[in-house]
């Protein structure tokens, strides 16, 4: 038994001996291959350093081809169908061969990921180091701006004496004394320069402060003066009253207009600012309203649309609505017109020579409006000729026709010929007058405009315009009776007898006119005249059977600009300008040659143009007798002339267009050609 025993464990221990030496030799190999795999690895390490990437991809690109090569042979060589030994054994050697280049491809895989792996690792160096030093630089730049920040805090810091005003450097070593400026000191010491000046800024206020209550006392003394002064006056005041109504008996009986003249300037303090400007006493003007209406205008002068929406939403609510909506609209339209043309109560008269001129202001549209009247009525002298157009033209181009206000022409545009003409005319010298000039912008801006004794020039031409309408309208009345009388200087320029009269001389119209003379239109667009600044009239010419029509247009400035007259003769036929020379040279010489009269006797340049338009006639009708006597062309169809010859014309016609004398000798008593 024991034998056994002992065999047994002699046995196991055999076998644990063997199990060691196998395990050491298992251990012995690891350790080999453990070693010969770090060697195998930095061998390749040492090839990725010596090689670059384009070298390893030159080789794998051979072995590839070379794969490539063996695999195509062994193709070749299973594809023949050789199976002799030989064959076979050439297959196998390739297949080795191959098997060998897939070891160079792994190696070349793995020298790859070798390569890669130290290029991330030296990235990722890099990397770190480039964070690390970005983190150095916001350091650096936090550092610097916390830095910048307190030196900006330090720059900005202010001290309350420098929001004081100090008297300059130069100033206070004059003024101040040597106990305070210290100029030894101060000089080489700016902190204690700026502690003297404002120790001596301090004196100064102190002396000020004492200055100023001084004047203050002695302003609140002379405020009480003031007081006391105007309590005085105040009841003074009714004591005054009490004075003037006591003496206004005397001032009745004297005519004096004390009262007036109190009365004129307290409703000068009423009027709106374009009127007060206007109103200047040295002139013979007048204010005229009443007191009470000028001083609750203020309060019952509603403006804005909305009073008038109000009052057109008033209507009546049980009316239909189709009808109730046009009510509205007519009303509405009605009452905007009536407050647009709101006028104030106050108004300015000025009277100039005969006439009254009123100048009214409407609120709304921020004008002057003019109109005027004469001053008493003469009963011998048509009124509606001395008010037509007497303020039209005074300046050029200012007709009255338009509002001068560039806010609102437009919508005064349609009221101009109905509303607007009953309140006055807004004259652009009567706006200037005024003080409005609508921030310097005029439609027409005379020269005149632009002196500064505007009033004077506006006084003087309203002046001459008045007295040169009253003497026209003196002329006009005359002509009515046919008369055509002038001084014995115009006379001489005309014989002694004159059979052709007027027979008519009536006011027209420019309607009427261009209806009855077609040529009137083109005449006065020829001549750039504005129908607006004309008066037109109308004259009928006889002598016996031949009848001269004439239309007459008179500038409104008559007679600084002369009239002109269109012509149309109804003698054997109908002739005008447009069929006879005759009628074209008589316009000709009537219209033109005006500069014959001295300027005393200008005002009845409208007779020396009748009265030679009834010596033309007279010449016509007997030079074409005389015509028709020699044969010489004649308008005359009877047998025997109409007309005798009277005048003494020694050539009847003269030049290819067969002109008529037209110059009377006097000396001679000959019609002579110009």
């Amino acid at each position: 038994m024991s034998k056994i025993s002992k065999r047994i464990e002699s046995e196991s221990v055999k076998q644990d001996t063997k199990k060691n030496k196998n395990e050491l030799s298992i251990l012995a190999v690891a350790n080999k291959v453990k070693e010969s795999s770090k060697n195998f690895m930095e061998i390749e390490e040492k090839e990725v350093e010596s090689r670059t990437g384009e070298n390893d991809l030159k080789m794998f690109k051979e072995t590839c081809s070379e794969v490539r090569r063996l695999m195509t042979d062994i193709l070749k060589l299973k594809v023949s169908g050789k199976t002799d030994e030989e064959t076979k054994k050439k297959i196998m050697e390739k297949r080795v061969e191959a098997s060998l280049l897939f070891v160079t491809l792994k190696k070349l895989n793995r020298i790859d990921k070798l390569r890669l792996k130290k290029a991330r690792d030296t990235t990722h160096d890099a990397k770190q180091r480039v964070d690390s030093f970005h983190l150095q630089l916001e350091n650096l730049l936090y550092e610097v701006f916390h830095l910048k920040k307190e030196v900006d805090k330090c720059l900005e810091f202010k001290s309350k004496d420098e929001d004081i005003e100090l008297v300059p450097v130069e100033e206070f070593y004059q003024e101040a004394p040597p106990s305070i400026s210290k100029t030894e000191l101060t000089k080489s010491n700016q902190h204690k320069l700026t502690l003297a000046r404002l120790e001596w800024e301090f004196e100064q206020r102190k002396r000020l402060s004492e200055q100023c209550r001084n004047l203050e006392q002695n302003r609140e003394k002379a405020s009480n003066e003031i007081a006391q002064k105007q309590k005085q006056l105040e009841s003074l005041l009714p004591r005054l009253n009490s004075i003037l109504e006591s003496t206004r008996p005397l001032q009745e009986e004297l005519n004096l207009p004390v009262e007036r003249i109190k009365f004129q300037k307290e409703l000068a303090l009423l009027l709106p600012d374009p009127l007060y400007i206007l109103y200047n006493p040295s002139l013979q003007i007048s204010i005229e309203g009443g007191m009470e209406d000028a001083l609750n205008f203020g309060s019952k002068n509603k403006t804005g649309l909305d009073e008038i929406l109000e009052d057109v939403d008033s209507a009546e609510s049980d009316m239909e609505a189709e009808y109730e909506t046009n009510k509205r609209t007519v009303t509405s339209n009605k009452m905007k017109t009536d407050w647009q043309l709101t006028r104030h109560p106050l108004r300015i008269q000025l009277t100039v020579e005969r006439v009254v001129i009123n100048f009214a202001y409407l609120i709304t549209l921020n004008i002057v409006v003019v109109d005027c009247k004469p001053l008493q009525r003469d009963n011998g002298i048509d009124q509606h000729c001395i008010i037509d157009n007497l303020l039209s033209e005074i300046f050029p181009n200012d007709h009255g026709d338009e509002s001068p206000n560039w806010v609102n022409c437009f919508q005064a545009r349609s009221m101009v010929n109905g509303k607007i003409n009953e309140q006055g005319k807004p004259y652009l010298w009567a706006q200037r007058l005024a003080g409005l000039d609508f921030n310097g912008v005029v439609k027409s801006t005379p020269q005149t405009f632009i002196n500064t004794e505007f009033v004077e020039t506006v006084v003087v031409a309203l002046k001459n315009r008045i007295n040169y309408r009253f003497q026209f309208v003196k002329v006009l009345h005359l002509l009515e009776k046919g008369e055509l009388n002038l001084n014995q200087d115009s006379n001489a320029a005309f014989p002694a007898t004159i059979y052709s009269r007027l027979v008519s001389w009536a006011p027209s119209s420019y309607e009427e006119c261009i209806v009855t003379s077609k040529n009137l239109d083109q005449l006065l667009n020829f001549l750039e005249i504005n129908p607006k600044a004309l008066m037109f009239f109308k004259a009928t010419i006889e002598r016996e059977s031949a009848k001269l029509l004439a239309i007459f247009v008179v500038p409104v400035d008559y007679p600084n600009s002369a009239p002109i007259c269109s012509l149309e003769l109804l003698w054997n036929g109908k002739h005008t300008r447009e069929n006879s020379e005759i009628i074209r040279g008589i316009e000709a010489e009537v219209n033109v040659s005006i500069n014959e009269l001295p300027p005393q006797h200008k005002i009845d340049i409208l007779i020396v143009q009748l009265k030679k338009l009834t010596l033309h006639l007279d010449l016509i009708t007997e030079i074409d007798g005389q015509l028709m006597k020699r044969g010489g062309g004649s308008w005359q169809s009877q047998a025997k002339p109409e007309f005798s010859a009277e005048k003494m014309i020694p050539q009847l016609i003269k030049g290819h267009d067969r002109t008529f004398p037209t110059k009377y000798d006097a000396g001679s008593g000959f019609f002579l050609h110009q």
